[in-house]
């Protein structure tokens, strides 16, 4: 098995169960399902609406219920640590790939690079027509747009970087990239591939809703980070 897909998801709304549902149908319509296996990391939170597939029609090959919910670091960790392949793809539920997503990034990893972030939109329309220009394949290499709602890892690589903390809740990536960034992991930005996500959806709630909340997370997240190694 060369390519596990990893979704990872909080699913405390119909809303919220409806968009996961959109993103497994997008990765069952636009991949090979003889080229990956697909977890999906749903933990029981509250006000848990769990996604439907009354007709069998997304591939779903583990469904994953950890209950209490751990957190989002410990539910990536625990995908990885279920998966079977070669490469890990972690997906959050509301990011929406596009055809040829899987090979577009997977050629990467198969010629040397250890970790692959492909490019997320929306983009403003300039943006867009600025990348549309860069035909040189190295130099658009270089433009992709780092974001936590896709990115790849070959298993070698994962394992080496420990995964997620899962001490931390809002800063789980920006602490991710400071611990590869010293080790030696060959990594690239990518503009080639990209995909749709609604980013930060469930931060953006919870700054809403509970702000205070919020502010407490990230105030604990900076003060790990900060510390003094």
């Amino acid at each position: 098995m060369k390519a596990s897909v990893i979704v990872t998801s909080i699913n405390n709304s119909h809303l919220a169960a409806h968009i996961t549902m959109a993103c497994l149908r997008d990765i069952t319509l636009y991949t090979n399902p003889k080229d990956y296996e697909l977890i999906l990391v749903d933990p029981v939170c509250d006000n848990y609406n769990p996604p439907r597939d009354d007709y069998k029609v997304l591939k779903i090959d583990k469904w994953l219920k950890p209950d209490p919910d751990p957190g989002y670091a410990a539910c990536v960790n625990l995908g990885a640590k279920e998966a079977k392949g070669d490469y890990l793809f972690f997906v959050q539920n509301d990011a929406f790939v596009n055809e040829g997503w899987l090979d577009g990034i997977l050629k990467y990893l198969e010629n040397g690079y250890d970790l692959v972030w492909p490019d997320q939109i929306p983009r403003t329309r300039a943006d867009v027509l600025e990348i549309e220009k860069r035909d040189w394949f190295d130099e658009a290499s270089l433009h992709g747009w780092n974001d936590e709602g896709l990115f790849a890892i070959s298993r070698k690589a994962w394992d080496l970087s420990g995964g997620y903390n899962p001490e931390f809740s809002l800063l789980v990536q920006k602490e991710f990239l400071g611990r590869i960034g010293n080790l030696d992991i060959k990594r690239v930005d990518i503009n080639k591939v990209r995909y749709t996500h609604l980013m930060a959806g469930s931060n953006l709630t919870l700054m809403e809703d509970n702000p205070q909340e919020y502010e407490r997370r990230m105030t604990k997240d900076a003060e790990v980070l900060n510390k003094e190694p």
